[in-house]
């Protein structure tokens, strides 16, 4: 007598996603893929392709094409002086932030003391709160030290873009430090080199791709900061985010588009120098 063991196929809705996912798996891998970088990506094409229009009114498609909103934002003295501004804030910010992230990073990694868990949570807190709340406590804060020190504009706005920046440079640079051997550190004050001179000579040089990494994405964030900046702001001080505000507020035209593509352009540009001056690509696969 013969028994059949053979465990029955499994039927069902779970059983058919199942040998769908066994059979057709690469391919819709692919298909999801695609679908992600199209819904991230080309509604950026379109604004691009939208700063070419040439009427005033943002309609899709355009009726022609023209070049004309390019000269009329290179002419308008009000946006680039936004620019400049933009650059006069997250120039100093960026170096403020990466000195600090650094130190953070340092002294979290390679030493033991009492507030050592705080400091990192310190550090890295203002990421989970949200923006608004971090705004509105910075306008208080600024208030209640106005007796002793008087931080209107632009000093208010550089340490509100700090404030911003420096969770992000700082979760980027603590892991450069903690991958880092330190068994060369060892060597080297083995060989006479102090600390200072150790720390300049032979750990800088290692972790200066996610240095570099994380001034990069302070730059950015920085660059692009609007909601901080625009609690901490006075009439005279207004970045570029905050222009694009007052434009879309009252009269939308392509040059708000052609704008924004300066802000893509920005960013790339960034990427690219950071790839070519360092190895960060090396870094993230790290």
């Amino acid at each position: 007598m013969s028994t059949d063991t053979a465990k029955p196929r499994s039927t069902g809705p779970v059983a058919a996603v199942e040998r769908l996912v066994q059979n057709h798996g690469a391919s819709l891998a692919r298909v999801a893929m695609v679908a992600v970088f199209a819904f991230l990506w080309v509604p950026i094409a379109v604004l691009v392709f939208m700063s070419f229009a040439e009427g005033g009114v943002l309609s899709f498609p355009p009726k022609e094409l023209t070049l004309r909103w390019y000269f009329v934002f290179l002419e308008n003295d009000t946006a680039i002086d936004a620019i400049i501004t933009t650059l006069q804030v997250s120039l100093p910010t960026t170096l403020i932030t990466v000195v600090l992230s650094t130190l953070i990073a340092y002294a979290v990694d390679r030493y033991v003391f009492p507030g050592r868990g705080a400091l990192q949570l310190l550090a890295t807190l203002p990421i989970v709160v949200p923006l608004v709340v971090t705004g509105v406590a910075l306008v208080l804060f600024f208030g209640l030290i106005r007796p002793l020190i008087v931080l209107n504009g632009y000093p208010a706005v550089v340490i509100a873009h700090v404030v911003r920046t420096i969770p992000f440079a700082t979760l980027v640079i603590i892991p450069t430090f903690l991958t880092f051997d330190r068994q060369l550190e060892e060597a080297s004050k083995d060989l006479g080199a102090d600390e200072l001179q150790t720390f300049r000579q032979v750990t800088l040089p290692n972790v200066f791709p996610g240095i570099i990494a994380g001034g990069l994405l302070a730059f950015t964030l920085s660059f692009n900061e609007f909601v901080f900046t625009y609690f901490v702001k006075d009439s005279a001080t207004t970045t570029l985010p905050v222009y694009i505000w007052n434009q879309i507020r009252y009269n939308v035209t392509p040059e708000v588009n052609v704008i924004s593509v300066v802000f893509l352009l920005v960013a790339v540009t960034l990427v690219l120098v950071a790839v070519s001056l360092t190895r960060v690509d090396l870094l993230a696969r790290r």
